[in-house]
């Protein structure tokens, strides 16, 4: 299906649906936008301490490398049904070349993976936008808020977000520009593939629903109709059988299923009415605040003809509303769903965003719409200021909240979002290029630098030195102890203490536990529900919070076997509370 030429050209640029020769990749806005991902996802992405399920996905990595096992993940050598492996080889590669799993090892797939979004994303949505607005499509992604905290980690969000959205962006670019129907199937299925290897089935689900109900939509759905169809299917097979086949053979079928299926139980936990009826009524809120600021422009595609004068942009539009519509359900309606299970759908919401900023640009005669960019423009520029006027006074006052600053750290913010405010209002006094991209790229500049500077700094101030215990803990055991534990662990005590920690069988009677084991650790939890049937002694509690909460949620008692035996209970209950 061709594209459709536009109405007319913005900023006296031809839209790239007329320019087939135009090289985007050699275009200023591009390198604007790599900068830019570089220094909100690269730059200080070490500053955080590993928290969360990173040091899971680290020490999976690690036991990889230490066993040569690269099909079934592991952690304490308990297989893990988690998600497929394939974030894991790629820490384990990167770890590989750096001489360890650290925390650049571990981020730096996602980092990658940001970039690569953000670079596909201003490709696609240059076909048929303008510079500028291939400019904020891009930079609306990687300035999202939810974007900025998750794409920093190495969890597979970002990862997964890439392969997702290529699937879909990329099928639909070959589509539109008549490419043959083997690529364009192809390579929408080999990245679904390559996602079903990073979290699960959301990937195919995603691909094949979207896709058919475009075609569906368009009244195309005979293209399915194909063996290019039939061969993308079969790539898709080879793709995920890679590992697949050989994780069956391994782990039977039992273990394939819990692989795919443990995750999404766990969102239906909870499924009473008043849950479901709140989560329903609040999740669409939920997603949009985690797109903030640019989920705002969604909203002007809700404003009377707005579809009017779309041009080249009408078809890109249909799709990514209908992948939008098709796969939001699976995350509204289950009580458990958190936003960022949504996460990988964010690309198509930026791009919907650069469409609806450039349909203002051109609404020259119609005034509902142009005025909506003003005043998205002026409400950024006063939460800016808002934002930096707050954090000053929360720091000049040193009160306890949270995000409370030095006062030389919130006195140099404060004037980066008064500058980072002025350019944004002062955008508004002329209509060009060169004003819109200053616009986007002082509000993007502003999330970026809240987020890597006012929460990086807040989040390090509450958060847990479990590295600093964990080490504190190896000085005080002696050089040849041997670990073990009874049951698993907090998965981030195990990745800091860095030595091999084999599980052991919780023992019912005394003559049951292994005389040799004088070091132990075990999740507190256990010990309030069953007693150790001999007498011990603590050696150290630590804490595997992200952030200090009284009491601590995760922790890990390691203790010391005393010689004799006694019935159940030792005489170190506090160790348990």
């Amino acid at each position: 299906m061709p594209l459709s030429p536009p109405d007319s050209s913005i900023d006296g640029q031809l839209p790239a649906a007329l320019e087939p020769k135009a090289r985007w990749w050699r275009e200023p806005e591009l390198g604007l936008l790599v900068l830019f991902a570089i220094g909100a996802f690269f730059v200080g992405m070490t500053d955080l301490s590993i928290r969360g399920e990173e040091s899971r996905r680290a020490l999976v990595a690690r036991e990889m490398l230490q066993t040569g096992d690269w099909i079934v993940p592991r952690c304490q050598g308990v297989p893990l049904f988690s998600r497929p492996p394939l974030q894991n080889w790629l820490i384990a590669l990167v770890g590989l070349m750096r001489g360890d799993i650290d925390a650049v090892a571990l981020r730096l797939p996602s980092d990658c993976a940001m970039l690569l979004t953000v670079i596909l994303i201003y490709g696609y949505a240059r076909t048929f936008l303008s510079r500028t607005g291939a400019l904020t499509a891009g930079a609306a992604y990687a300035s999202m808020g939810q974007v900025l905290e998750l794409g920093r980690t190495g969890e597979t969000d970002a990862l997964f977000t890439l392969f997702v959205s290529g699937s879909l962006l990329l099928w639909h670019l070959c589509y539109t520009r008549r490419v043959s129907a083997g690529l364009t199937w192809g390579l929408g299925y080999a990245l679904a593939g390559l996602g079903t290897l990073t979290k699960g089935p959301q990937a195919p689900i995603y691909f094949v629903a979207a896709v058919g109900a475009y075609l569906l939509w368009t009244g195309h759905w005979r293209y399915a109709l194909s063996r290019a169809h039939a061969a993308g299917i079969g790539l898709f097979c080879a793709v995920v059988g890679a590992w697949q086949v050989p994780f069956l053979l391994s782990m039977g079928t039992d273990g394939s299923e819990e692989m795919y299926l443990t995750d999404i139980g766990h969102r239906f936990l909870d499924t009473s009415w008043p849950t479901i009826l709140e989560h329903v009524a609040g999740y669409p809120l939920e997603v949009a605040a985690c797109m903030l600021p640019w989920s705002v422009l969604l909203a002007a595609l809700c404003i009377p003809r707005f579809a009017r004068g779309l041009g080249a942009a009408r078809s890109p539009l249909v799709f990514l509303v209908t992948c939008l519509a098709v796969t939001f359900p699976t995350v509204w309606l289950p009580p458990g769903a958190r936003p960022r299970y949504f996460f990988c759908l964010y690309p198509c919401a930026a791009v919907l965003a650069g469409i609806a900023a450039e349909r203002m640009w051109r609404a020259r005669h119609e005034p509902s719409i142009r005025l909506f960019w003003t005043g998205f423009v002026r409400a950024a520029s006063i939460a800016m200021i808002g934002a930096g006027t707050g954090i000053l006074i929360l720091s000049l006052a040193q009160t306890d909240f949270w995000l409370t600053q030095t006062r030389t750290v919130a006195c140099c913010y404060t004037l980066a979002c008064v500058l980072l405010a002025a350019l944004t209002w002062r955008s508004l006094r002329s209509d060009s290029r060169r004003s819109r991209r200053l616009a986007v790229l002082a509000i993007a500049g502003f999330m970026a630098l809240t987020q890597g500077s006012v929460f990086i700094n807040a989040l390090k101030s509450v958060s847990v030195d479990t590295e600093g215990a964990v080490a504190a803990l190896s000085r005080k055991l002696p050089a040849d102890a041997q670990l073990v534990s009874f049951g698993q662990v907090h998965h981030l005590f195990v990745y800091y203490y860095r030595k091999s920690i084999p599980v052991e069988v919780w023992p019912k009677a005394a003559d049951e536990a292994d005389e040799a084991i004088q070091y132990f650790c075990v999740e507190p939890g256990r010990l309030e529900r069953e007693k150790l049937p001999f007498r011990w002694e603590p050696v150290a509690d630590i804490n595997c919070d992200r952030r200090l909460m009284k009491p601590a949620l995760s922790r890990v008692i390691v203790g010391r076997r005393l010689d004799g035996h006694a019935t159940a209970g030792a005489p170190h209950e506090s160790a348990v509370r």
